[in-house]
């Protein structure tokens, strides 16, 4: 087993950091950031604006992991964002994640609802905003028009179909916040 410090880890780094690259590059991206990690099955289908910072993270290595832009639609992603297996992200407009946020396995992030549940029901709300240093855990399915501001936790199986302020925990189906968090200046998740 490496550790990421002998010869072999670093090798295998080097290798997945290229292969990363590589895949970013093909993924159809107006702009994709330096230092991109991508492991496992990562789908890319973008057809409107996708722009993808520094240190982009997906690991599709239990799960496959959706990326798509809808003609016309817009998604960003900001630095030091990691994604984990599962997740499945669908900007029809507007989708904008900010920087060090951390999507647990099989997070779901939609801004459109597809379908009409009753005649004239409005399918688009508005952009789904997740802020700065912002945890999505487990199962956690983020709905359309929805902020969730920076330096927040979204607890796992949660559903969230309202704004959620910033430095906050919601949990629930539908979210809602159990507890404001004590966040000091200049601290980021890992």
């Amino acid at each position: 087993m490496s550790n990421g410090k002998s010869p072999d880890g670093l090798l295998t780094n080097a290798k997945r950091l290229i292969k990363g690259t590589v895949r970013a590059m093909l993924s159809g991206a107006e702009r994709f950031g330096k230092r991109t990690l991508i492991g496992g099955r990562v789908k890319f289908a973008l057809d409107g604006k996708t722009v993808i910072g520094d240190q982009f993270t997906a690991d599709g290595s239990l799960s496959a992991i959706s990326i798509r832009t809808r003609k016309g639609g817009a998604l960003s992603i900001g630095n030091h964002v990691y994604l984990n297996s599962g997740v499945s992200i669908d900007a029809w407009h507007d989708v904008q994640i900010g920087n060090d946020v951390l999507l647990g396995p099989f997070v779901s992030i939609i801004d459109n609802d597809r379908h009409e549940v009753e005649p004239g029901a409005i399918l688009q709300r508005g952009p789904v905003i997740i802020g700065n240093n912002v945890w999505l855990g487990r199962n956690v399915a983020v709905m359309p028009g929805v902020s969730i501001g920076n330096g927040s936790v979204i607890g796992a199986n949660s559903v969230v179909t309202k704004d959620i302020p910033p430095n906050s925990f919601a949990a629930g189906v539908p979210a809602r916040v159990v507890r404001e968090l004590t966040i000091p200046d200049g601290w980021v998740r890992h």
